[in-house]
Parts: C-alpha cells; sequence; structure tokens
C-alpha cells in the first residue's frame, strides 16, 4: 500500500515539473507595439452657450486607444454665423494648437440656429446646431453616509417626455478644513446626468458605478444644458459606448453619431444653460 501510495506521489511530481517546464519553454519576452493611426479623419468639437464668454471650437485628428489626448489640427478657417445675421470670427490659441477661441466675447440666444464652417486641407466641414431653451434644473438632494460623508442622492429624472437635457455637477471641497492643502485631484470632481425623451435596454442594464462621496459642506455648482433632438441622438451613442457599456445587453459598437459634414466626427451644438450653486448639507 505504502508503495502504491509512493508511486502516485511521485508520478503527481513528475507531471507537475514536466508542465512547469514546458509553461517555462513556452514562454517569452513580446514588445507590443501599437502603430499611430493612419485615419486622418478630422474631428470637430464645440459647443455656443448663452454665458459672455469666449466660445471655444476643437479641432483635431483621430488619435489611438491608449491616448486620451487630442491630435491638434492647426490653421484651420473656424467662424460661426447666425440665423440673426451674426458673425464670429476663431482664432487659434498658440499656446494651445487646434484650440479655437472667438474673437470676441458673445452670448447665444435662445431660437437662434447656428452654423459652423471650418476650413482645412481645401476642404469645408459645416454643422449646425438650433439653440432650445432650457427650463429650470430640479433641487438637487443629497444622502448622508454613517461616516458623514455626503454622496449625490438625485439631479433629474434619467427619463423625460420633452424638453431632453444634459447636466453637469461640480464638486470643489478643497475650501474645507481638513482638505485645502490636498491635492485638487482629491478635492474636486464633475459628474454628468442625463434627462432623455427615451430609454435603452442598455441604459437599464447598464454596468453600476462608484459613487463620488464628499465632506458635508462641499460646493455645489450645477449647471443644466437645454439640447436638441440631434444632440440627444450624438449623447445616446456616446452613452451607448461609454457609460452603458459592459453591461447585459450590449449593442454593437460603432463610431459616434455627428453633424458635421464630409464624414468628419465630433458635434457642434448651441445650448443655453443655466446654473445653480448649493453646498452639500
Amino acid at each position: 500500500m505504502a508503495q502504491i501510495t509512493r508511486h502516485i506521489i511521485m508520478s503527481f511530481l513528475a507531471a507537475v515539473f514536466c508542465a512547469f517546464f514546458m509553461v517555462q519553454g513556452c514562454v517569452h519576452k513580446y514588445d507590443f507595439y501599437l502603430e499611430q493611426p493612419r485615419d486622418t479623419t478630422i474631428i470637430i468639437e464645440g459647443m455656443i452657450t448663452n454665458e459672455n464668454k469666449r466660445q471655444i471650437i476643437y479641432v483635431s485628428q483621430v488619435s489611438n486607444y491608449q491616448s486620451n489626448k487630442r491630435l491638434p489640427v492647426s490653421g484651420a478657417k473656424v467662424a460661426v454665423t447666425a440665423s440673426n445675421d451674426s458673425s464670429y470670427y476663431y482664432l487659434e490659441d498658440t499656446l494651445n494648437l487646434g484650440t479655437y477661441i472667438s474673437e470676441y466675447p458673445f452670448i447665444g440666444i435662445a431660437g437662434n440656429v447656428y452654423y459652423l464652417n471650418v476650413k482645412y486641407n481645401s476642404v469645408t466641414y459645416t454643422a449646425e446646431s438650433t439653440m432650445m431653451p432650457v427650463t429650470p434644473p430640479e433641487k438637487i438632494t443629497f444622502s448622508k453616509g454613517e461616516d458623514g460623508m455626503m454622496s449625490i442622492q438625485h439631479v433629474a429624472e434619467s427619463f423625460v417626455a420633452d424638453n431632453p437635457a444634459m447636466y453637469t455637477v461640480d464638486l470643489d471641497w478643497s475650501g474645507i478644513e481638513g482638505y485645502n492643502t490636498q491635492d485638487p485631484k482629491f478635492t474636486k470632481a464633475r459628474l454628468y446626468y442625463y434627462s432623455l425623451t427615451s430609454v435603452d435596454v442598455s441604459q437599464l442594464f447598464a454596468p453600476k458605478t462608484e459613487k463620488t462621496v464628499f465632506p458635508q459642506g462641499t460646493m455645489v455648482i450645477e449647471r443644466k444644458y437645454s439640447i436638441d433632438h440631434n444632440y440627444e441622438l450624438f449623447l445616446r451613442s456616446l452613452l451607448t459606448e461609454t457609460k452603458w457599456c459592459g453591461g447585459f445587453f450590449d449593442e454593437a459598437h460603432g463610431n459616434l453619431h455627428s453633424n458635421i459634414s464630409n464624414n468628419a466626427g465630433g458635434y457642434f451644438s448651441a445650448c443655453t444653460v443655466v446654473v445653480d450653486t448649493v453646498y452639500a448639507n
């Protein structure tokens, strides 16, 4: 009996050693190299709002999936005109190539249609967007955990019958004692919320996201943006590829919806925005 047990143990050890050396023999170093994309598709991103400021348009090219930085397109001619015959010319920021800033501050007007014109390498790219009015936002509600930290409980309904909207919520607790000496990336956050006129299955079964917590007394700046039908289509395609991706009912992946002509990517929008500031208590 002892001999049989010893034989089984020796056979097992031999099999382990053989497997180990076989694996070792198959392992070799491989230097992963990702070529720069050859796609020369132009990406145009920009928004006109009713805020009195110098409006911004970004012009770039496709970058590889490992990079979150724009590949700037320099030397483009950028202009925006409105249905009320106003015209606005944009100048390239020499310190941030590919970033085009309106020559003077201006305020977008609800009801106007805004037309974008970008010329680069003898090709003209155009887009248009109607600035819709915005309704007042709902009151943000907060919840408090057992540790005393706060989190956002409700900003807006995810489904609405009309008046779709996009929300940004900026949190800043850098001025609270005990946090004012920390790195800004640990004392500030921006959250996005959307109210759309229909519900997708991938939205209902989207993967859970990490809850953002912050101390009591945090300054909360909420911005609500009106969006037209085409911008809603863009946001829906964006959410399908990002926030709603990874759930039980993923849709086939593809390019984002765009309103830029000549097969360019990105989106140009005109949005009325209303701003509200509260403190989390």
